[in-house]
């Protein structure tokens, strides 16, 4: 896997919870539909500009935005 250690499962259900799917995301963020499920899945990692975008399209607090971008960079 070359992207970021992300939590997907979390970051999957945070969308879910605001009714966002992969194209939505892709749509907001300029992204191609393609783009955005490798990101997701953590086949490409986003970059710092992206994780804030996803923070606040998300509506996501610190400590949930935390566990799912930075998931393998915790011990």
């Amino acid at each position: 896997m070359d992207g970021a250690m992300i939590n997907r499962n979390l970051l999957k259900s945070q969308m879910t919870l605001r009714g966002i799917n992969g194209k939505a995301l892709a749509d907001a963020l300029g992204w191609s539909t393609t783009t955005a499920y490798r990101k997701i899945n953590g086949k490409v990692a986003f970059t710092a500009p992206e994780i804030e975008a996803c923070v606040e399209l998300l509506s996501l607090d610190s400590e949930t935005a935390s566990k799912i971008f930075f998931a393998g960079k915790m011990s």
